[in-house]
């Protein structure tokens, strides 16, 4: 058993490091090692990027790329194709949700399938794009002037990227995995998959922990701190035992100024703290 988890991990770190490795097939793996690790946030994101983010829910910022908005139509003068247009040339009602950028909610086989082709932009109708178009040439007054199509223009550069981003999310991944697990263990405990989660995916907890055999469990000991932690609390010990020394230091010093002091011949002047042009003596007559 150990060895077939072992082999799990190992063939999804593999996966992530091969570009010629279908992304499909790594995140199928990663559900899997998800299950394993009984990590409910593992298989979630893992299934998400493999079949897509229903509805748009969670979708992450990454995935909302640049576009350019256009639309495809009839004039008297003929047809127009790809005609540029701005987000002011929708009715107000659906401005704040056709914007000029583009959600890309769909699973990685489909925005793999995108990338074929010559050329280098992808046409996608935004939700509801259909009945929008009807209503804005029922206002139209221009009857003369008809939209066919409302649609957004993507590079498949920016497609690209958004692969890119997956399969370095699954490198970090499984590197945080890596880093969190001890030698002898070959399996990530649901904890430690939550936690690579959040890191890798979702940006937070950036803080290294690091898994000694004393802990039993990946990040509980206490002897495992996270790096800022750590060196934190070793700089207030520092800063306590040097604040002691130059304590003593000080009641030292002070000491051996007042024993100076009380000391002193009576015919000589004390030391004061008044500058040395202004320091007053006393004077006996004869």
């Amino acid at each position: 058993m150990q060895g077939r988890n072992q082999s799990l991990l190992t063939e999804v770190e593999r996966g992530a490091l091969d570009d010629d490795v279908p992304l499909a097939a790594t995140l199928r793996k990663c559900v899997a090692l998800g299950g394993q690790a009984k990590s409910a946030e593992l298989r979630t994101w893992a299934r998400q990027e493999l079949n897509g983010y229903e509805n748009g829910n969670d979708l992450p910022e990454w995935r909302i790329v640049g576009a350019v908005l256009k639309i495809d139509g009839q004039t008297v003068g003929g047809s127009i194709v790809g005609q540029q247009i701005g987000s002011m040339f929708l009715p107000e009602f659906a401005r704040d949700v056709i914007k000029e950028e583009c959600p890309l909610p769909m699973g990685v086989v489909a925005l793999e399938s995108m990338l074929s082709g010559d050329d280098e932009f992808v046409h996608l109708g935004p939700p509801g794009a259909s009945d929008l178009v009807g209503l804005m040439n029922h206002q139209n007054s221009n009857h003369f002037e008809h939209i066919e199509r409302l649609y957004w223009s993507v590079s498949k550069a920016s497609i690209r990227g958004v692969l890119d981003r997956i399969r370095t999310t699954l490198v970090t991944l499984v590197a945080e995995l890596r880093a969190g697990m001890p030698d002898d263990e070959d399996m990530p405990n649901a904890e430690l998959a939550s936690q690579a989660v959040n890191v890798a995916v979702h940006g937070k907890g950036h803080t290294v922990t690091v898994a000694t055999a004393q802990s039993g469990a990946y990040g509980n000991s206490d002897a495992t701190q996270p790096v800022e932690k750590s060196e934190s609390r070793r700089w207030k010990r520092w800063a306590k035992v040097g604040g002691f020394v130059v304590g003593v230091a000080t009641i030292i010093a002070t000491v051996i100024t007042l024993a100076e002091f009380f000391n002193k011949p009576a015919d000589l002047p004390r030391r004061t703290n008044i500058p040395p042009s202004v320091v007053v003596t006393s004077s006996h007559n004869p």
